[in-house]
């Protein structure tokens, strides 16, 4: 999946020797001009928390601060955070950065890049398909295409925060989240950079999109008045947005399974988090995890039958390491690194 510019394995790479020359995104002046401005993009979100109820600000990070490759196959980050924080804030303004809300981060080795919409060396190709990637583009996060030719285009070319980009399973469109209109939202764009259209309109923001595996439904969450986060789902034009989740606690991370008959989510309705499975259409909710002395976050499917998450199950609180586990709960496994 390739090492974020900010990320730990990056800079265990410096640290070694790794060389690195000119200005391009991995070279030090260009790193340190892609964390100021990935880490403006985030700050605003902890800042925007903290003017409200801050009860989410001490639950642990749900797994939409892992969703961050904005590759075409929307790869989640395997850099864990121990920032005990709510998850990926749908308000993406770019404020200086600021420690607010990050007191209660460590300063071990592992450094919260989980947080960042960051970019990453595009994918390796699939054949007939265009890859999609967010890079900066003039200091700003702008989404890219890379054409099954070679060329690449710039999809959004906005001085917005444009990122968390994915191609949909045809390969004909682009779905992302950008905060050109206020708070962030959804938006479809063409591959070849035509027919934008803004998807969603929610007061406070709209976040994580997830195609469904056959293209026809996008799940998402978003975050309702109370502080209150959701996973909707609505067809790809931006019709038929239903409240799957439902429910007063928080909501996120939504992920298809690979039949698109279930979707696996982040939720803390127990009074922990815990990874759920629910119906497409949001019944018939159920607690896979079922581990009230740990924080299980960022489901993601390994395959047809196993999900893969992270737990802090094994050490301390918020020091994770990730697991798979059948969709029934059974067959509990490390997941050795």
């Amino acid at each position: 999946m390739g090492d974020e510019i900010c990320g730990p394995n990056e800079l265990r790479g410096r640290q070694a020797g790794a060389p690195s020359s000119g200005d391009g995104p991995r070279s030090p002046r260009g790193r340190l001009l892609y964390c100021v401005v990935t880490w403006s993009v985030v700050i605003a979100a902890c800042i925007a928390c903290s003017a409200g109820d801050t009860d989410h600000l001490r639950t642990p990070s749900p797994s939409a601060m892992t969703v961050v490759m904005a590759t075409a196959s929307a790869t989640q980050s395997t850099t864990p955070t121990s920032v005990p924080i709510v998850s990926e804030t749908p308000n993406l303004q770019g404020l200086t950065p600021s420690p607010t809300g990050l007191a209660t981060a460590t300063t071990s080795a592992v450094t919260p890049t989980a947080l960042l919409p960051a970019t990453a060396p595009v994918p390796s190709a699939t054949p007939g398909r265009a890859q999609v990637f967010v890079d900066l583009a003039e200091g700003n996060l702008d989404v890219f295409v890379r054409m099954t030719d070679g060329a690449v285009i710039n999809l959004t070319n906005h001085p917005s925060a444009d990122a968390y980009a994915s191609l949909s399973p045809d390969g004909q469109q682009v779905l992302f989240v950008s905060n050109r209109d206020g708070p962030s939202h959804l938006f479809l764009v063409g591959v070849h950079g035509s027919d934008l259209v803004r998807l969603t309109d929610s007061e406070y923001g709209d976040t994580l999109p997830q195609w469904s595996p056959d293209g026809q439904r996008i799940a998402y969450q978003t975050l309702l008045p109370g502080r209150n986060w959701e996973i909707f789902a609505m067809q790809p034009d931006g019709s038929q947005k239903v409240n799957l989740t439902n429910n007063p606690a928080i909501d996120v991370s939504p992920s298809w399974s690979p039949d698109g008959g279930l979707i696996a989510f982040e939720t803390n309705r127990d009074g922990d988090f815990e990874i759920y499975t629910m119906a497409g259409d949001g019944s018939s909710p159920t607690n896979v995890t079922k581990s009230a002395a740990a924080y299980d976050t960022s489901p993601v499917w390994s395959d047809a039958e196993r999900i893969r998450f992270r737990s802090d199950r094994g050490g301390a609180r918020f020091e994770y390491q990730w697991y798979t586990i059948n969709s029934d709960g059974s067959e509990l496994r490390p997941v050795e690194e």
